[in-house]
């Protein structure tokens, strides 16, 4: 009888470490979106925990150097450790990216790009550049705002809404063209447009002469995990051409989405 107890109780307590482990990745992808310091009164509704539970995940983060608690606020923010794993982890999603973009480059003729969203900017992490005399380039490691690009539309689109709400009020919504979408109902009515169609277009909001067409990447999870995008000159990527390529970068960022799944 008392074994048949303990072997009832094995799985519960494996399920209970699955559990809290979900739940703290859950705390370090909300601090991981925030932008800032986070309490843990703000923690815990916010993923749906009891204030105490998110209290004892938080040391625990804490302690291993997954989280930061900031001076006198006692607020919590990504620890080095998490830091230094999202960087070491974009490098590898980059050189995964890398035959994807090859392909979307191939049949663009244009420069090919991945970039994540960090905080409240883009970061790009891999490009393959298009063998033209006159093409787009973005250094690895180049960050921008995320209201006046391709890339950015995209990764916004998928976040929840209170993760918008932060980066636009964080952020502003800063003028760089006369096409730069400056205003805070007009950008999310263009997301929720990105959404239905499953790609996002920058139409010289970010720099005039320049246009970028962008698409979605998951992860195994389902959840927004970077965007693959090709940019060029307006003239060549005109409205016709923007068409013709929709299909090809849907296609090829989907197909990066799968492969990731096959191997998880």
């Amino acid at each position: 009888m008392v074994v048949a107890n303990e072997v009832r109780g094995r799985p519960a307590a494996r399920n209970s470490g699955v559990q809290s482990l979900a739940r703290a990745l859950d705390i370090l992808e909300l601090l991981g979106r925030s932008g800032g310091e986070l309490g843990v009164t703000e923690i815990g509704p916010a993923v749906g925990l009891p204030n105490g539970t998110a209290h004892r995940l938080l040391a625990t983060l804490t302690r291993r150097g997954y989280a930061r608690q900031v001076g006198e606020s006692r607020k919590y923010t990504l620890g080095p450790k998490a830091l230094v794993l999202a960087s070491s982890a974009r490098e590898h999603l980059g050189s995964l990216a890398r035959p994807f973009l090859e392909e979307l480059m191939e049949v663009s003729q244009e420069s090919s790009n991945l970039a994540a969203l960090d905080k409240n900017s883009v970061v790009y992490i891999e490009q393959v550049q298009a063998p033209r005399m006159v093409r787009m380039f973005t250094e690895p490691g180049n960050r921008v705002l995320p209201h006046a690009t391709g890339t950015g539309k995209v990764l916004l689109a998928y976040q929840p809404e209170e993760a918008v709400d932060a980066v636009i009020q964080q952020t502003g919504l800063p003028r760089f063209t006369s096409h730069t979408i400056t205003d805070a109902a007009t950008l999310k009515q263009e997301l929720r447009i990105v959404r239905q169609r499953g790609y996002a277009l920058d139409s010289e909001e970010m720099e005039e002469g320049v246009r970028c067409l962008a698409a979605p990447v998951f992860g195994p999870d389902g959840k927004i995990l970077a965007a693959m995008s090709v940019s060029g000159p307006a003239g060549r990527l005109d409205q016709d051409r923007l068409e013709e390529l929709i299909p090809h970068i849907k296609r090829i960022s989907t197909a990066f989405s799968e492969s990731m799944d096959a191997t998880a």
